[in-house]
């Protein structure tokens, strides 16, 4: 495997974190989300020695943006400036929590599972020898 194959996977998986974070907190500037894009790109450089651990460290963003989600709305309703919600946000609320509870289980269980699959390709670990 090329030198450069976890890098395009990074800036591939960058896209679609960044994508996701974007949804998160719609609207968002711009520049906010091409900062963002740049950060969990250069994150996932860092973090992703192959593309496998690319990707799982990817979905692991997902799911802990989806868990976000429900509280970002929350946070975004109070610096509307709306002391109580009425019934038609709470209703939005309680449909975003559960969304965002289903999405970051798939994303955190997806990201768990490609985990599991990396550390199961690994050679075992050798106790040291006995002196």
């Amino acid at each position: 495997m090329s030198d450069w194959t976890p890098k395009i996977n990074a800036v591939a998986a960058g896209v679609v974190v960044t994508f996701g974070f974007t949804m998160v907190w719609n609207p968002i500037p711009v520049s906010w989300a091409a900062l963002s894009g740049v950060g969990f790109t250069a994150l996932l450089v860092w973090l992703g020695s192959t593309p496998k651990h690319v990707w799982a460290w990817a979905c692991l963003f997902l799911g802990i943006e989806s868990l976000s989600w429900p509280a970002v709305e929350m946070i975004k309703l109070k610096m509307g400036g709306v002391a109580e919600p009425s019934d038609d946000q709470m209703k939005e609320l309680v449909g975003t929590a559960f969304l965002g509870v289903v999405f970051a289980t798939f994303w955190l269980t997806f990201a768990y599972g490609v985990f599991r699959w990396i550390k199961r390709g690994e050679p075992p670990e050798t106790p040291p020898p006995k002196v």
